[in-house]
């Protein structure tokens, strides 16, 4: 089932939810954690709705070297529209990360003339609209992160990006294990490993588990 707080059917009633999957011929998939959801090296058409679990959006350069562009929690979606392009040196996937149940819908379902014109598809298609915004500000971020010249400032500039967007009252919480977020950043897990130790030496990082805090009045 979907639910309330999905963002491509945010403001659809329950009712015209189950209604407007039924008319979209969507289709429900269960994927085993470590499996391969889909990938990009062909568009397929479909959008995807994670239903429960979570994912990554992994990529394989030629030499088969992973790059982990972005994680998927449960009611995120992915598709053509939001997925960052394959090459023919590279391959695209959406790797499930845990046990994952997962909706599939075309998008030419989603994004034809609705014949009633009915405006809970209006309300899908705006959601869409909305979303394609957000994976533009998504990139801009993780050009941020990618730009910084050393492990150190990419680090620390990806964990202020978690900071600003993590709500008050909430400690934010790094989405990785240490082998999956050098991966994320492009670098020597060990590299990043001895990176993380010297902060916290420092004191300007404080970890957890994966919770963590920045102390901006201590320096390196």
């Amino acid at each position: 089932m979907l639910a309330n707080n999905n963002k491509l059917f945010k403001g659809v009633s329950p009712e015209d939810c189950t209604r407007m999957i039924e008319c979209f011929n969507a289709e429900t998939r269960k994927f085993r954690a470590g499996s391969c959801i889909a990938d990009f090296s062909v568009p397929r058409g479909k959008i995807g709705v994670i239903l429960s679990g979570n994912a990554e959006i992994v990529r394989y350069d030629i030499n088969g070297v992973r790059s982990i562009i972005e994680t998927l929690d449960e009611q995120d979606i992915f598709g053509d529209f939001f997925t960052y392009s394959s090459s023919i040196k590279s391959t695209v996937e959406i790797i499930a990360e845990s046990d994952c149940e997962i909706l599939f819908v075309l998008r030419s379902e989603l994004m034809k003339r609705c014949a009633k014109a009915c405006q809970c598809h209006s309300q899908v298609v705006e959601n869409m609209l909305d979303l394609m915004t957000e994976k533009a500000v998504s990139l801009s971020e993780r050009i941020e992160v990618l730009s910084q010249r050393t492990i150190e400032d990419k680090l620390l500039s990806f964990l202020q990006i978690i900071e600003n967007n993590t709500d008050a009252g909430k400690s934010p919480q790094i989405p990785f294990s240490t082998t999956a977020l050098s991966d994320y950043l492009c670098v020597n897990r060990s590299a990043l490993q001895r990176e993380i130790t010297k902060l916290k030496k420092s004191g300007v990082l404080t970890i957890s588990k994966r919770k963590f805090k920045l102390n901006r009045n201590k320096e390196i």
